[in-house]
C-alpha cells in the first residue's frame, strides 16, 4: 500500500511538472518564427517593397507591399500561419497579385527579423495597424479583402469583427486555438491552460461581410470538420471550397491561388 501511494505521489508530481512546463513554454510551441529576410533586389524582382509599420508594444514591423494595378482591383491584407516568415511565402504573395491585386503581407512581431514577441494581443495590434495603414494610403474598406491561413485566420477573423472590408478569405481556419490545443494534448487540460485562444467561433457570427472558406478534406492538423463548424456559424453570403484530398500545407500546390484571386475580385466587384 505504501509503495502504491508513493507511486501515485510520484506520478502526480510528474504530471504537475508537465502542466507547469506546458504552461510556461506554450508560446514556443505555438509560434515557430524564421528570421530570414529577403533582399530588396529579391523583393524588387517579385514586384514587392518593404514597408515599416509602427505597432504599439512591438516597434516598427517590416511587411511586404505591392500596390494594386488599378482602382478596380482588390487589395488583400494577408496573415500567415504560425511557422516560417514572409520570406518563405513570397511565391504565394506573387500568386495572389498575379492578376493585378494589391497585397499587403503582414510581418509578425518576432518573425523575419522584426522586433517584439508574438502573442494574441500583439498580433491583434499588428492587424489593426496594418488595416489602418491601408486606410491612410487611400484604400477604402470597399477595396480591402482580409485573408489568412491557419493561425492567421484567428487574427483575420478578429480584424473582420472590428472593421469593415469587402470580404474575408479563410484558409484552414479553426474554431479556437484552445480547441486545437486540447486535440493535440488530450491528456492535459490544454483548453484551460492556453494563453492565446483566438476564439474565432465566438466572433464569426458577428462579421457582416462575404466569406470564402478554403479547407483540405484531409487536413490532419486542423480537421475539416472544425473548419466546417466555423463556416456553418458564419452569416451569408458565404462560399465553401473543400479541397479534395488536400492537407494542411499543400493547398497552394493544389491551385487555391486561383480561388483566392477570383473570390477577392468578386468581393470588390459586388460592393
Amino acid at each position: 500500500m505504501r509503495v502504491l501511494l508513493m507511486s501515485l505521489v510520484v506520478i502526480a508530481g510528474l504530471y504537475l511538472l508537465l502542466l507547469i512546463l506546458a504552461y510556461s513554454f506554450q508560446r514556443s510551441l505555438l509560434y515557430i518564427p524564421d528570421q530570414h529576410v529577403l533582399s530588396e533586389k529579391e523583393l524588387g524582382e517579385a514586384g514587392f517593397v518593404t514597408v515599416g509599420i509602427d505597432i504599439e508594444g512591438s516597434g516598427t514591423l517590416k511587411s511586404l507591399w505591392r500596390p494594386p494595378s488599378d482602382e478596380t482591383k482588390p487589395t488583400i491584407v494577408h496573415f500567415h500561419g504560425n511557422g516560417g516568415s514572409l520570406a518563405s511565402r513570397l511565391p504565394i504573395y506573387e500568386a495572389m497579385a498575379q492578376e493585378g491585386a494589391g497585397v499587403l503581407a503582414v510581418g509578425y512581431p518576432g518573425y523575419g527579423g522584426n522586433p517584439g514577441a508574438p502573442s494574441e494581443e500583439a498580433l491583434y495590434a499588428t492587424a489593426q495597424a496594418h488595416y489602418d495603414w491601408l486606410i491612410a494610403q487611400g484604400y477604402g474598406p470597399n477595396r480591402i479583402v482580409i485573408a489568412a491561413q491557419s493561425l492567421g485566420t484567428g487574427v483575420a477573423t478578429w480584424l473582420a469583427s472590428k472593421n469593415e472590408a469587402s470580404g474575408l478569405i479563410l484558409e484552414a481556419a479553426y474554431t479556437g486555438m484552445d480547441d486545437i490545443a486540447q486535440r493535440q494534448f488530450a491528456l492535459l487540460p490544454a483548453k484551460w491552460l492556453i494563453k492565446d485562444r483566438y476564439r474565432s467561433i465566438d466572433r464569426i457570427e458577428n462579421i457582416a461581410m462575404p466569406l470564402s472558406w478554403i479547407h483540405g478534406t484531409d487536413d490532419d492538423l486542423i480537421p475539416f470538420a472544425m473548419g466546417e463548424r466555423l463556416f456553418d456559424a458564419a452569416k451569408e453570403p458565404k462560399v465553401a471550397h473543400a479541397i479534395k484530398n488536400g492537407g494542411h500545407n499543400d493547398l497552394w500546390m493544389r491551385g487555391i491561388d486561383r480561388l483566392i484571386r477570383k473570390d477577392a475580385q468578386r468581393f470588390v466587384g459586388s460592393r
